[in-house]
């Protein structure tokens, strides 16, 4: 491996981590009341996020290699658009996740309220991410399976419990 492999490797990941951060804001931005529902049920039920997570990912993938294996085109289109809207909905609970990480990094740096709480999420929680070892194989899939939970409830609360 020489040094200009290393170097496109480090710039790669730097372009993927600014393009969650920009995806982030770009949710922020127009879907405000999912982004928030999102980060309270990462904030107040982690657990059950991560378990509907785990149940959800196993649904995509089992439905998905279903349909990738029927021989008509359409149903590979399926499974693609499947695994799509999960990820979608991976980057709305991750983008409630860095929103509740920056709001509780700001509290405890006592910063008066600010819209950088979500640019500030998201560097902390990429930062843990691309730890070696503890942040690809503990942090990663943890984060992954309660955004992917706290990204659907947030579809399916009733906007009166939202409030």
């Amino acid at each position: 491996m020489t040094i200009a492999d290393v170097l496109a490797t480090v710039v790669a990941l730097f372009l993927l981590g600014l393009g969650f951060g920009a995806f982030g804001l770009i949710l922020d931005l127009f879907v405000p009341t999912l982004v928030e529902r999102a980060a309270r049920h990462v904030s107040e039920r982690p657990l059950s996020s991560f378990f509907l997570g785990l149940g959800l990912l196993l649904a995509v993938l089992v439905t998905s290699a279903v349909l990738v294996k029927a021989p008509l085109p359409p149903a590979r289109l399926a499974a693609i658009g499947l695994l799509l809207a999960g990820l979608t909905l991976a980057a709305l609970g991750g983008t409630g996740l860095a929103l509740h990480i920056g709001r509780r990094y700001r509290e405890a740096a006592k910063l008066d309220p600010s819209p950088r709480d979500l640019f500030r999420g998201t560097v902390l929680l990429e930062s843990a991410v691309a730890f070696p070892i503890v942040g690809w194989f503990v942090v990663f899939p943890v984060a992954f399976l309660v955004t992917l939970g706290a990204g659907l409830r947030s579809l399916f609360t009733p906007r009166a419990e939202a409030a």
